[in-house]
C-alpha cells in the first residue's frame, strides 16, 4: 500500500514568480522575494550573488533593515531539484533547482524557479558541473538523495554489457581498408594469397 499523499499545508509554498539564472556568467545575481508568511509580512526580498567559490547575500527589509551574510561553495550539500507549490490550494507545481545548505535551511538559494519545468533539468546538471557540488532529488516524503553515485569527482554508472558485432558489419568486405588484407590474423596467415611477412 502506497503512503497518503502529505495535506497541502505542509508542502513547501511558492510565492514569487520564475527564476532564470545562468551558471555560465558568474557571479550571478539573483533576487528571490521570500514564501514564508512572516518574512514577507516585514517585506524581506534576498539579494544572492553567486560565485565559484563563496555565496554572498543581503536579506532586506524595509522594516529590519538589511542582513549581510557570506558563505564558501563548501558548506553546501549539493544542489537540488525539487518541487515547490504555488496558488491559494496550492495545486499549483513549481520546479526549483536550489543550493542546498548542509546545516541551515534558510541559507539555502533558489537558483531556478520553472512553472512549466521547461529546460529546469538542464538547469540543474548545468549548475551541479559550475559548483562542482552533486546532484540531488527530493522524494515524496521531502527527503533529499543523490541523483548519481559518485567516487570523488567522478561519476560512477552501473557496468554496461558488450554491444558485440555490429549486424551493419557483414555488408562490408572483411578487409583492412583499401590495402585488401583479411581482417583476421589466422586468415591473413592462411590466404596464401601474399607472403607472411606483408
Amino acid at each position: 500500500m502506497g503512503q497518503a499523499a502529505k495535506p497541502h499545508q505542509s508542502r513547501k509554498r511558492w510565492a514569487s514568480g520564475e527564476i532564470d539564472s545562468d551558471p555560465f556568467m558568474l557571479p550571478q545575481r539573483i533576487t528571490i522575494p521570500a514564501n514564508e508568511t512572516i518574512s514577507r509580512l516585514f517585506g524581506f526580498i534576498r539579494y544572492a550573488v553567486i560565485h565559484s567559490d563563496a555565496v554572498k547575500a543581503t536579506d532586506s527589509s524595509p522594516i529590519l533593515g538589511p542582513f549581510v551574510w557570506s558563505e564558501p561553495i563548501s558548506a553546501y550539500r549539493g544542489v537540488a531539484l525539487r518541487v515547490a507549490w504555488r496558488g491559494a490550494k496550492g495545486a499549483e507545481p513549481v520546479i526549483l533547482v536550489q543550493l542546498v545548505h548542509r546545516d541551515d535551511e534558510r541559507r539555502s538559494i533558489a537558483l531556478h524557479a520553472s512553472f512549466d519545468g521547461a529546460d529546469v533539468a538542464a538547469r540543474w546538471r548545468s549548475w551541479g558541473r559550475t559548483l562542482a557540488l552533486p546532484l540531488l532529488l527530493e522524494d515524496r516524503q521531502g527527503e533529499l538523495q543523490a541523483a548519481e553515485r559518485r567516487l570523488g569527482a567522478l561519476r560512477i554508472d552501473a557496468p554496461q554489457p558488450h554491444a558485440g558485432a555490429n549486424p551493419l558489419s557483414a555488408r562490408r568486405p572483411m578487409t583492412f581498408g583499401v590495402t585488401g588484407r583479411p581482417r583476421l590474423w589466422p586468415q591473413r596467415l592462411s590466404t596464401g594469397s601474399r607472403p607472411t611477412a606483408y
